[in-house]
């Protein structure tokens, strides 16, 4: 099944709505450090290759489309005579090249529609950077495990330290 454009572009829209509609504002981060940024960002990814990959496909097949035109009108070249206003005469070959513009303008919007959410991709994922204020206070103690110690004569050991006594 082929799907058109359009209808990639809803999908990839759908993808990117939470499941609760009430509430879309940005909420604080969860217990689990998430927001609803954190699953904007990849959506608005997933739509920009989406668009992408539809805009290529769309470029392909107007690609296609004028290289057939192009052989008819090598094979009779009569056949290709234009009018004043740069129409063909033949009907059917000025369908087919209408038929090219329209492939032509569905990858432009294809493309153009994923440079756009590429950049609204990139904007998220920067502002989701400065979501976090800092790490975990997690307890570190030097005085036990591996580490490194600069002896008095410039060398470097690794060392390992065993804790002992509770001190």
């Amino acid at each position: 099944m082929r799907m058109t454009p359009t209808s990639t572009l809803l999908l990839a829209a759908a993808l990117c709505i939470p499941a609760s509609a009430s509430g879309q504002v940005l909420e604080p981060p969860r217990a689990d450090g998430s927001s609803v940024l954190t699953y904007a960002k990849w959506g608005a990814l997933g739509a920009a290759v989406s668009a992408g990959v539809v805009g290529f496909i769309a470029h392909s097949d107007a690609d296609g489309l004028f290289d057939d035109l192009e052989a008819l009108c090598e094979g009779d070249p009569a056949r290709c005579a234009v009018d004043g206003n740069g129409r063909y005469l033949d009907p059917a070959l000025e369908s087919r090249f209408r038929e090219v513009l329209s492939a032509d303008s569905r990858a432009r919007t294809a493309l153009i529609v994923s440079q756009v959410a590429v950049a609204a991709a990139v904007a998220m994922f920067l502002l989701d950077l400065g979501g976090d204020p800092g790490p975990d206070n997690v307890p570190y103690d030097p005085d036990r495990g591996f580490g490194f110690r600069n002896g008095a004569d410039g060398r470097t050991e690794v060392v390992y330290v065993v804790p002992w006594g509770g001190f």
